[in-house]
């Protein structure tokens, strides 16, 4: 596809799927008339990045950064995309740990099957996205903080407060 919007922006799968999937996203923002806003913020729902979002839609990203200080509107549709962007990665989290990923087993330089490997790593972060109460970090923190004193008396004050232990 020489023409192609997609011209040298690497996305790293189908272009077709990905040109159906922004066309798509398009719809979200039907009451965008801006067509390079549109197109850049169905862009950034699909590919998750303001630079790869901005050459696709053809702008730079200084006019995306322009469009979030200027434009009244534009914050509110900005953060639509990226709660639509981040709800396509944590798909991408949860069929990786948890449906798994079919990688080929390779002998003597050929496919001969299949195995699905599944990432822990990736579960361990979903499950504490998902249930922080339960899977969230513990760390516990305590400080005393010891009045300094002056003078003479600080070793007689010290032994004063402290209670008899005879």
């Amino acid at each position: 596809m020489e023409n192609s919007i997609l011209t040298n922006v690497e996305i790293g799968r189908d272009e077709a799927e990905v040109l159906k999937a922004i066309e798509e996203n398009a719809q979200c923002f039907h009451e965008i008339a801006h067509i390079k806003k549109k197109m850049f913020l169905a862009a950034y729902c699909e590919v998750g990045t303001v630079t790869k979002a901005a050459k696709i839609a053809g702008i730079t990203r200084h006019t995306h950064y322009d469009w979030l200080a200027n434009d009244t509107d534009y914050p509110a549709w900005f953060t639509k995309a990226e709660q639509q962007a981040n709800e396509k990665i944590e798909a991408e989290i949860k069929r990786r740990a948890v449906d798994g990923v079919l990688k080929p087993v390779f002998y003597q330089g050929k496919i001969v099957g299949h195995v699905k490997e599944y990432s822990d790593n990736l579960l361990m972060f979903y499950a504490k996205g998902a249930m922080p109460e339960k899977y969230k970090e513990r760390i516990s923190n305590e400080v005393s903080v010891i009045q300094p004193m002056s003078g003479v008396n600080t070793l007689k004050q010290l032994k004063e407060q402290q209670p008899d232990q005879g």
